[in-house]
């Protein structure tokens, strides 16, 4: 397959949608669109009718939102999707790809699907071990994959909803770890006794303190024993709702970084907004700054296009 001028990249998560239309050699986003219909709302309108198949409703969709990025569509592009669209719940299910993974991403799973009235589609499955999935940030790996060869071995941190903690050594993806850490959050903070106690705020420097006493805890495996602390404090010691967020905050990541205590490779840190500010002050409180990379924002913007551009050129090699 003779490598495209342009793709279009597909980044159909749980709950959004994206679209850019990519110059291949520089990565240039030409255009791009977007809407709230994930792949979790889309498969549940598939279910609702019955005229067309899985992966026809899901093409139609795709197809229709093509017209929307600016200028012309040549059908000489390849649409790039990793993600959630090679899930059950998505256009084809593709099965797990094995860890270990090359850098390259020449061990991912994937299938074209060729259309005739608009570009073809090259479709990425995510990957497994033997107790954990991930589909989507095999891919972002991939693209940060560069830098990340500069060391011999490490661990490659993706914070977010469902945090992932990827070990590679001299230029494969070993094993990864998945920590449930922001839905977890999410959850006692808006579901439980606590939330009473909670008040979200925007990120101050007068937080530190109160943040780095969570961490301590979590790095001391003291989470269950410390969140009804958090209800005690509210009521005996007027601590402010605020503070508390901040502790649990700290109280949920401490208990997630636990295991790097130990940990003698480097640790590189993929995070962006408060999620940066907040690893890597929890980092700092127990590893030598030398051992922690944080990446740079414009790094961390291109990850995705730069994994998607480096599968796309490995199916055509």
């Amino acid at each position: 397959m003779k490598l495209p001028e342009k793709f279009i990249s597909c980044d159909w998560g749980t709950t959004n949608f994206r679209l850019r239309l990519i110059e291949t050699k520089s990565l240039k986003i030409l255009s791009e669109h977007s809407t709230d219909m994930g792949i979790k709302k889309c498969f549940q309108e598939f279910k609702e009718q019955s005229s067309v198949s899985q992966d026809q409703f899901f093409a139609k969709y795709l197809k229709h939102q093509i017209k929307n990025l600016d200028g012309k569509i040549s059908n000489d592009y390849i649409i790039v999707a990793s993600g959630m669209l090679s899930s059950s719940i998505g256009m084809h299910e593709l099965n797990y790809a094995n860890m270990p993974l090359a850098f390259n991403g020449k061990d991912l799973i994937s299938k074209y699907i060729p259309f005739d009235d608009m570009p073809d589609l090259l479709l990425v499955s995510g990957a497994k071990t033997d107790s954990d999935v991930m589909r989507g940030e095999e891919v972002q790996a991939i693209g940060l994959a560069k830098e990340l060869a500069k060391h011999e071995k490490g661990i490659l941190l993706l914070p977010g909803t469902h945090c992932k903690h990827i070990a590679f050594e001299t230029g494969v993806f070993k094993d990864f770890t998945t920590y449930m850490t922001g839905e977890l959050f999410d959850t006692i903070s808006k579901h439980t006794i606590l939330s009473a106690s909670l008040t979200p705020a925007a990120w101050d420097v007068s937080f530190q303190d109160i943040f780095l006493e969570g961490v301590k805890k979590g790095l001391a495996d003291q989470q269950m024993q410390s969140l009804f602390a958090i209800r005690a404090n509210t009521l005996i010691n007027q601590v402010s709702g605020e503070q508390n967020f901040y502790f649990l905050s700290g109280l949920m990541i401490g208990g997630e970084l636990a295991s790097l205590q130990n940990q003698t490779g480097t640790i590189f840190l993929a995070a962006s907004g408060i999620y940066s500010i907040l690893y890597k002050l929890a980092l700092e409180s127990f590893l030598p700054t030398e051992q922690i990379v944080c990446f740079e924002e414009q790094i961390l913007e291109k990850a995705l296009l730069t994994g998607q551009q480096q599968i796309l050129r490995t199916y055509a090699e």
